[in-house]
């Protein structure tokens, strides 16, 4: 156990300790203050929790409508002693805001005994979770800890399944389609076409023995944004619609932007610490725009799990009850130091839904970009291949630098 860990688990405890007198004393302490409208034997109405971290640089609300527990005597098939269920939470600060509509943790007697899971002793719900982020340049610590730990898994662990995985890229005025365009658009092919003045149009007019129609004519006039229009509007619609996916030139409305996405589905992923990672559907875009010099990102996936299974050798034989049990209970004090360390490896996460959305994100704040240079530069130096660091470090100096 490090002192950096000691050192977060006091200070966590005389958080604790202050939130639990403020709410009896009714004040404010040490910039903690909690307030319940209503408790009750099997449950709490009404939280607020407001605090300050930092010397008070860092300040959080934390709200719920009610948290109830429930306790039960454990069963061979249903081995749970405690459920917590926590209804409509929000937590702002003032770097991100998270809400979510319940959270459910149901906490196991021996699960390892009763083979209900592979070690960890509770599993946590969440629905309906949303994550915002006001800037990728000051990200919450676990949100860190987070998109570390996802990036480094689909960069290093082993892909079990995916049924679908497809990225595009976008740039603005180049592959968007017509209905996207902004009101007053003028179409790239009507640019291309020659300006004519009225005086030519009536010399080819008198050169001409067959009169033809406003669709087959050329533009007989300049519009007022300088470009040439078209007689019919059918016309310049039939020349938009036709070979929609070639690109033109950009437009005075079209910003310098960059859109790339990524789609998967039925993703499986495993680690090198025994979890494996479930993903139902995943969409994200990340979003740049060098003309107003900003940038954003969102994701919304569903069905996520991140389970514990058994390594290989624990796979070969399955163990009688007794050794089961003699096991569980030689493992309790070994769980117990690493829950305190670690409190997510005690755990199985399902994710009904998650939204992330970062309001304010730069290329160089993606954890993809950082671990990726980091990966290629560790190959690189395994496969003794000497290019003097100079192709990394400029690549790091322009994407991966803070």
């Amino acid at each position: 156990m490090t002192d950096s860990t000691l050192a977060f688990s006091r200070r966590i405890l005389l958080h604790i300790c202050l939130a639990f007198w403020s709410y009896i004393l009714n004040r404010p302490l040490g910039g903690q203050r909690l307030r319940i409208g209503h408790f009750s034997l099997s449950a709490a109405k009404d939280i607020r929790y407001e605090g300050a971290l930092y010397n008070k640089s860092y300040s959080f609300t934390f709200t719920a409508s009610s948290i109830s527990w429930r306790f039960q005597v454990p069963q061979r098939d249903d081995p749970r002693w405690l459920t917590l269920a926590v209804y409509s939470i929000f937590y702002t600060s003032s770097t991100g805001d998270i809400s979510t509509e319940k959270i459910e943790t149901i906490i196991w007697f021996y699960p390892m005994l009763f083979r209900f899971t592979a070690g960890p002793w509770a599993n946590v719900t969440l629905d309906g979770l949303r994550i915002k982020v006001q800037k990728s340049t000051a990200t919450p610590y676990w949100v860190q800890k987070l998109r570390e730990n996802l990036v480094g898994t689909f960069l290093t662990g082993e892909f079990l399944r995916a049924d679908v995985f497809r990225t595009t890229v976008r740039f603005a005025g180049l592959s968007e389609r017509q209905e996207d365009k902004p009101d007053g658009y003028t179409d790239p092919k009507a640019k291309l076409a020659p300006e004519r003045s009225d005086s030519d149009a009536d010399a080819d007019a008198d050169d001409s023995d067959e009169e033809l129609c406003g669709c087959c004519s050329a533009p007989s006039r300049s519009g007022s944004n300088g470009y040439a229009s078209y007689a019919h509007q059918e016309e310049a619609d039939a020349l938009a619609s036709a070979d929609e996916y070639k690109t033109g030139p950009l437009t005075v409305w079209d910003d310098d932007e960059v859109r790339f996405n990524a789609v998967a589905r039925g993703v499986q992923i495993s680690n090198t610490h025994g979890r494996i990672y479930t993903f139902e559907r995943i969409d994200s875009q990340l979003r740049r725009n060098w003309s107003a010099d900003r940038g954003s990102f969102a994701m919304v996936a569903e069905g996520c799990r991140w389970v514990r299974v058994h390594f290989p050798f624990e796979r070969v034989a399955a163990r009688t009850w007794y050794m089961q049990l003699l096991s569980s209970i030689l493992h309790f004090p070994i769980d117990l130091v690493r829950t305190f360390n670690d409190p997510a490896s005690s755990i199985n996460l399902h994710v009904t839904r998650v939204d992330v959305t970062f309001e304010s994100f730069r290329l160089r704040d993606a954890e993809l970009v950082r671990q990726g240079f980091s990966l290629m530069r560790e190959s690189a130096m395994k496969s003794r291949i000497d290019w003097s660091d100079v192709f990394f470090d400029a690549l790091v100096d322009a994407f991966a630098t803070s």
